[in-house]
């Protein structure tokens, strides 16, 4: 492997990679932000006016919920509304299990009052209605821009590979800026000592601005390259584990630390999906507290805030979710207990860190690439990193497109000097 087959490789596989980075470097920009966003173009989705009187909780507008979708189950109840925040529950479809029909949903969601239970909007699917762009649909339009092209599953597989030479060039990137080695002979053509390899590589983290327009771009490609590296390779290899997850990332991160797949945890699964539990939601979540408090005194747990519980239909469990010392996710809380949903049995604590590598390495990925760690400043820093990618998609096309012009000029003038002397 010579150093010329790694710069073709670097070269070919970027030029597929910089429209893709270009988009998602542009659109990433944005979304670190997008809590923040959406909540400021429709506060209406998330908010009423805070009123003089208690909440429901949260199993009486359940309860509510059904009773204008009867054709739907709710299987997640979420705890912990902020004063005048919606209620909103996933619908799906409530399947009789000794029929073989299957009813569609016209709707996904569901969001009430928290103070009333009245209605406020059934929620349609918003995977593919985008058009026209209001600002209901933007930031979703964007979103799935971001990782797809909007484009279902194609756009998916497509931005996966770019995602995996994504990978893969970090590496490559960053050995081609490593100084080549100085020959022995060459050494010896001169008294003066030679520069070490730290001196040499120093020039790779340079940027000389009064330098032409090609050296410019040439010295933004390779140093901003290497001046974020380590993200790079956090936001490549995240982006492999979101488009390319069974394919590449669950092969690779289970070989490598045992990674429990995604759904497979517990790995307990019904011969048939059992659509209601035996328990009922209300003793369930006790039962659950009693699981949460067992388990946070056998791990050494500090539990902070409880966030759902959910019915797993596929397993016969609920889940008690809740936030701990243990979790990463500024956004999403990953501590979980389950237990059997007819007798209440324990069955497993699933931890977002300390419990298993490859989990723990996942939630730090996603956390990370999401913007859902250490507040304000790293989402600022995500923001700007988007930007960045942009500029080395820009600057790599740029480079690949002078030397291709020079090539071309060359073989031009080679063409013209063997024409003459003929």
């Amino acid at each position: 492997m010579t150093r010329k087959y790694w710069v073709l490789l670097h070269r070919y596989s970027g030029l597929y990679m910089a429209a893709f980075l270009l988009i998602a470097g542009l659109t990433g920009s944005i979304l670190a932000f997008y809590p923040e966003l959406d909540a400021w173009l429709n506060p209406d989705r998330y908010y009423v006016a805070v009123q003089d009187q208690a909440m429901l909780d949260s199993f009486s507008l359940r309860t509510q919920a059904l009773a204008l979708v009867p054709q739907a189950q709710i299987n997640t109840v979420t705890f912990k509304l902020k004063p005048g925040q919606v209620y909103e529950a996933a619908l799906l479809p409530n399947d009789d299990a000794n029929s073989d029909v299957f009813v569609e949903l016209p709707y996904t969601a569901i969001r009430l009052n928290p103070y009333t239970g009245s209605l406020i909007e059934l929620v349609a699917d918003q995977d593919e209605n985008f058009w026209p762009l209001t600002r209901h649909t933007l930031l979703n339009f964007i979103y799935k821009v971001h990782f797809s092209l909007a484009l279902g599953e194609t756009g998916v597989l497509l931005f996966g590979i770019a995602a995996l030479f994504w990978t893969i060039n970090t590496f490559v990137g960053f050995y081609l800026t490593l100084p080549l080695t100085l020959i022995a002979s060459d050494k010896t053509l001169t008294n003066q000592p030679q520069p070490g390899f730290w001196q040499r590589w120093a020039k790779s983290w340079q940027i000389k601005c009064s330098a032409s327009r090609y050296r410019l771009y040439f010295d933004l490609h390779r140093a901003g390259g290497l001046w974020v590296w380590l993200l790079l390779l956090v936001f490549a290899w995240s982006a492999v584990s979101f488009n390319l997850r069974k394919q590449v990332y669950q092969p690779v991160m289970s070989a490598l630390f045992d990674l429990p797949e995604p759904g497979n945890f517990p790995p307990i699964s019904l011969p048939h999906p059992k659509p209601t539990p035996g328990l009922d939601w209300s003793k369930a979540y006790i039962i659950a507290q009693q699981h949460m408090l067992e388990q946070s005194q056998l791990y050494g747990l500090k539990l902070i805030e409880e966030q759902s519980l959910s019915y797993l239909p596929d397993k016969g469990l609920f889940a008690y979710t809740v936030r701990s010392d243990k979790d990463i996710n500024n956004k999403v809380s990953d501590t979980s207990v389950f237990f059997d949903a007819d007798s209440g049995d324990f069955v497993a604590v699933l931890l977002p860190s300390g419990q298993n590598t490859g989990t723990t390495i996942t939630r730090w990925l996603v956390a990370l690439h999401t913007a859902s760690v250490w507040g304000l400043p790293y989402k600022i820093l995500v923001s700007g990193f988007g930007l960045v990618v942009a500029m080395l998609s820009i600057t790599g096309v740029y480079i690949w497109w002078q030397k291709r012009r020079a090539k071309q000029h060359a073989q031009a003038q080679r063409r013209i000097n063997h024409h003459n002397s003929g």
